[in-house]
């Protein structure tokens, strides 16, 4: 039988329960012990069998209260009660000795539950009808004084083992069931986890193409396109980055975390591989918490970064940019601990954002979607003559964010907060 996290649960509160009715079984043998104890002090010999029951259910105690017992295990806590049920009759008072609350009656419905529960399948039918055969045997051979009273104790017996096998088969087969069933949900979840994580990754991959061969070719066909020499490094840079990105995907995986340290220094990465395309850029981190981020979200930010700054240097019109990385506050100055921003903001000639062709991906993919996929936000101010603002937040806040610099009556929109269409 598979032991999965169902089984796992029940198994693990039957051996509580089994050792819960051990304790109430050992305060009655001692309680019984006690009132009759003028039937033991007059022949010592008979507290032997309620000392070996006592012991054995205090070990049987100790050993549930850590773990349950092997199939092997619970056929010998089987036999010592059949022992006890055989040969104890003559330690019990016989005033009590064929009802059905003397302390050996007690003490072999206790112990039922482990041998019904744990032994193998083919033998736990036999266990349950066992102990009631062994103590009617056992009560045979001394003087029966009631037989009606034994009678109800065999009973009494017969149905408290027929109950625990009716409850292993019908519970096992629904805890069976149900880790099967949870069996098949966690593979059809790893294996949509796989599909999404190829469908991420090839995504990525088609970003990369566009934040570098593509924008590099872009630049070689305007007539003032690059010298030699700088698109010999534009070049170089680009083949760089798409082995890096191909090398080692391990390297992103999602349990792998950057300290804040690595993240500013990718992102200063970033901004001197632009600053040798000849835009100037203002790196804003001093002082500033950077909260720890796994792997791939620093990767996802850097990049976004890179296109960010790639668009100023294309399409603002202006050498001058700013990168500031910080703790995001929602609601007035309050700062919130594990919540990051990183702005990219020019005062270039921005664009209109209904006017945004949308067959381009730069915005769309390379920065929105790129910091969806990490679990994060990502969304653009831009108003002609004004400038763009590039915002991205990790991990996503639920909030919307700010629309730009401005007391908010203007004609510039935010792309993501207006559209979704970028």
């Amino acid at each position: 039988m598979p032991i999965g996290p169902a089984l796992t649960t029940l198994r693990s509160m039957v051996a509580r329960l089994g050792s819960v009715l051990r304790c109430a079984g050992i305060v009655y043998i001692v309680v019984q012990v006690i009132i009759w104890r003028s039937f033991y002090l007059t022949a010592p010999w008979r507290l032997v069998a309620p000392a070996v029951a006592v012991a054995w259910a205090a070990a049987a105690v100790a050993y549930l209260r850590r773990r349950w017992p092997s199939p092997f295990l619970a056929c010998v806590d089987c036999l010592i009660y059949l022992g006890l049920a055989l040969g104890a009759s003559g330690s019990v008072p016989p005033d009590v000795r064929d009802g059905a609350f003397s302390w050996l009656i007690i003490s072999i419905s206790g112990q039922v539950i482990v041998p019904v529960w744990f032994a193998p399948d083919l033998v736990y039918p036999l266990l349950a009808v066992a102990s009631p055969l062994a103590y009617w045997l056992g009560a045979l051979l001394e003087p029966v004084t009631d037989s009606r009273s034994l009678a109800g104790a065999v009973m009494l017996l017969i149905i408290v083992g027929f109950v625990h096998a009716y409850g292993r088969r019908a519970l096992y087969g629904r805890a069976t069931v149900a880790d099967i069933e949870l069996n098949r949900a966690d593979q059809a979840a790893s294996e949509q986890y796989a599909i999404l994580r190829r469908a991420a990754e090839r995504r990525e991959h088609e970003r990369l193409v566009h934040d570098t061969v593509l924008n590099t070719l872009t630049a070689l066909a305007r007539p003032s396109g690059d010298d030699p020499a700088g698109a010999m490094r534009r070049c170089r840079a680009d083949v760089a980055l798409m082995e890096l990105a191909l090398s080692d995907p391990d390297d992103l995986a999602p349990e792998a975390r950057h300290p804040s340290a690595d993240l500013l220094r990718e992102v200063r990465a970033v901004v001197a591989d632009m600053s040798a395309r000849g835009l100037n850029v203002q790196v804003e981190t001093e002082g500033i918490q950077v909260p720890d981020v796994p792997a791939q979200v620093a990767k996802a930010i850097s990049n976004v970064v890179r296109e960010a700054l790639s668009n100023v240097a294309e399409h603002a019109g202006t050498r001058q940019a700013w990168v500031q990385v910080r703790q995001a506050a929602l609601a007035g100055d309050t700062e919130v601990p594990g919540l990051l921003e990183v702005i990219v903001r020019d005062q270039g000639t921005g664009f209109d954002p209904a006017q945004v062709d949308q067959s381009r991906l730069g915005l769309r993919r390379s920065i929105a979607e790129r910091a969806a996929d990490c679990g994060g936000q990502a969304w653009v101010w831009s108003q002609p003559g004004r400038g763009t603002e590039v915002h991205l937040r990790w991990p996503a806040s639920g909030q919307p964010g700010p629309a730009g610099p401005g007391d908010g009556a203007r004609a510039g929109r935010s792309l993501g907060q207006e559209s979704l269409l970028w």
